[in-house]
């Protein structure tokens, strides 16, 4: 939205440019600088910036902190159950490369 926002202000600055020169520039009185009303563009766009900004921080601030890694220190190993545990799970036999065989029988070196 806050694209928005920003393209919202440099088209109103577009469409009222004259207005915007003759009555709300700051260098209005000074014709050489050419400001054309580039001063309130310029501001709008800053007040706009830090109030962004300020939404920004106050949705972090709100934002619930979510523990993502335990610390070791949480976790106690004296206990040998887990030990047990691991013991009593099923053990797996694999081949050092499971498809040997097949690959035996259908390619072989040429015979002569």
């Amino acid at each position: 939205m806050p694209i928005f926002n920003r393209m919202g202000i440099v088209m109103y600055y577009q469409a009222n440019k004259a207005y915007i020169a003759k009555v709300l520039c700051v260098n209005k009185n000074r014709p050489s600088l050419h400001c054309d009303g580039k001063c309130y563009l310029a501001k709008k766009l800053k007040a706009a910036e830090e109030k962004e900004q300020k939404q920004t921080t106050e949705k972090l601030e709100k934002m619930p902190e979510i523990q993502l890694f335990c610390s070791s220190n949480y976790f106690i190993f004296n206990d040998f159950s887990f030990v047990d545990f691991l013991q009593c799970l099923p053990k797996f036999n694999f081949l050092a490369n499971p498809l040997a065989g097949m690959l035996n029988g259908i390619f072989r070196p040429p015979q002569s």
